[in-house]
């Protein structure tokens, strides 16, 4: 977080903070951004099957489409690898977030020192 303290203003820090405090925006919002993600070509009662909509089958299936014929199986591999990767790194950036999370003193009271 250190690194991101080179670049961010106070104000954007007290935003930040303000953001991650929210819980229930905090969560709605990363549920947002890895929707599509996590739900393409997931099966959900009452909806058909749309295989179609699944990303890795999608990336596969390029290979049918014109302009597309030469793409390699390593190749679709690297590019599904790169989605996993792109994926990974969003999740890392919302850990990234939750440090600017107040860290709450703890309440003395109650507290043997002698222990």
């Amino acid at each position: 977080m250190e690194k991101i303290k080179e670049y961010l203003n106070e104000a954007e820090h007290i935003e930040i903070r303000k953001f991650v405090e929210n819980k229930i925006l905090f969560e709605a919002v990363k549920k947002v951004l890895m929707e599509i993600v996590y739900t393409q070509g997931v099966l959900r009662k009452g909806k058909p099957a749309k295989p179609d909509t699944n990303y890795a089958f999608a990336l596969a299936a390029r290979k049918k489409i014109s302009g597309f014929t030469h793409l390699t199986n390593e190749q679709i591999g690297a590019d599904l690898c790169a989605v996993w990767e792109g994926t990974n790194l969003v999740g890392m950036g919302f850990q990234e977030l939750e440090k600017f999370r107040e860290v709450k003193g703890t309440d003395k009271l109650g507290v043997n020192p002698g222990r």
